[in-house]
């Protein structure tokens, strides 16, 4: 009976999930958003069985994506038609952003406004007539996605049995911080700086698409331990090949219709939400696959027509993977042999 008592509620908290998606969907699709699947991620990653950490979740995402837009817009504003100062400002973004990421307790809003303000500077350089209309569709995209989250979980937890609100003596934390060791300290201010310049400058000399993803994807897989870092590179490998493959079939099979197609999405998500709400090992591979099945059946204000795009994001996504497991396998490598040194 206790084995049938946990798989009701994750099927349950799997309903929500795909629920939350799907009208975060209509919701972008409604702002015209240019990148709806932005919204559609938000609502899938803080998606969770506890409805307090959810919440909190929620809100960092909100913060974060604001104090990245206004870090964002400043720095492209400074820098722009300046190689070597936007060089700078990924740098001292991706540095600052990934040494808070460890220092603070509110380490989510960090990743979000790191990479919020990534993509601001990444589209100066790319394409600097967009970047308002982008940041503008970017606040949209997260605030959807949230709003969709928030209001799927207020709405279908009590309807399906499950509760809803936080305790009135449970206080809201984001956590505590973790203390840093210096050699930890610059190891993140060296990768998280030099990782997005790798990879803008990988990107621009291959011409490879979507760089924004890249970055964004080598962003969150980095860690302070690089053997973790390494583990998660592995995950987000597995879990991009896995919803990649499975989003490409079904966006091959979606049509026109949108109801077809909010089946596919809704079936996808409540699939792949098995894993993702698992506190098991593969938890992580289930969160990437959910991601990249989105990037695959999200794309555009419609369903899709073209894979083209799709093909693109994904590799994009698993390109920025390999960045990190590239940098990490080097440093791991160079501190294997300077501890080898000390000790001989």
């Amino acid at each position: 009976m206790s084995s049938d008592r946990i798989e009701s509620v994750d099927l349950r908290y799997s309903l929500i999930t795909a629920a939350s998606c799907w009208l975060a969907a209509m919701l972008v699709f409604f702002f015209h958003c240019d990148n709806p699947w932005w919204g559609v991620i938000s609502a899938w990653v803080i998606s969770s069985t506890d409805f307090h950490q959810s919440s909190l979740k929620a809100m960092m995402r909100v913060a974060g994506t604001f104090a990245g837009y206004f870090v964002g817009l400043i720095s492209a504003s400074v820098t722009e038609g300046e190689p070597i100062w936007q060089a700078l400002a990924l740098f001292l973004i991706g540095a600052i952003g990934m040494s808070m990421r460890f220092r603070s307790k509110f380490s989510y809003a960090w990743i979000i406004g790191s990479a919020t303000a990534f993509i601001l500077v990444v589209l100066d350089l790319t394409d600097p007539g967009s970047i308002y209309e982008t940041a503008q569709y970017r606040l949209y995209e997260i605030i959807s996605g949230v709003v969709a989250a928030w209001l799927c979980a207020r709405v279908l937890r009590p309807l399906l049995g499950l509760s809803s609100q936080v305790k009135e003596t449970e206080a809201i934390s984001a956590g505590s911080s973790i203390n840093l060791t210096p050699s930890e300290l610059r190891m993140l201010i060296v990768v998280g700086g030099s990782v997005p310049l790798i990879t803008t400058l990988l990107w621009s000399w291959l011409h490879l698409p979507s760089l924004v993803q890249a970055i964004a994807t080598a962003l969150v897989t980095l860690d302070r331990n690089v053997a973790k870092a390494q583990i998660r590179v592995t995950q987000r490998v597995l879990g991009c090949v896995l919803g990649g493959a499975i989003g490409l079939v079904a966006a091959e099979f979606a049509t026109s219709s949108l109801f077809a197609w909010s089946v596919i999405l809704f079936g996808g998500i409540f699939l792949f939400s098995w894993l993702h709400l698992s506190t098991g090992p593969f938890s992580y591979v289930g969160t990437q696959a959910g991601v990249a099945f989105i990037l695959a059946i999200v794309t555009g204000n419609n369903p899709p027509d073209t894979i083209g795009p799709v093909i693109g994001r994904i590799a994009g996504m698993t390109g920025g993977v390999l960045v990190v497991g590239s940098v990490c396998f080097v440093l791991k490598g160079w501190t294997e042999r300077s501890a080898a040194q000390k000790t001989g």
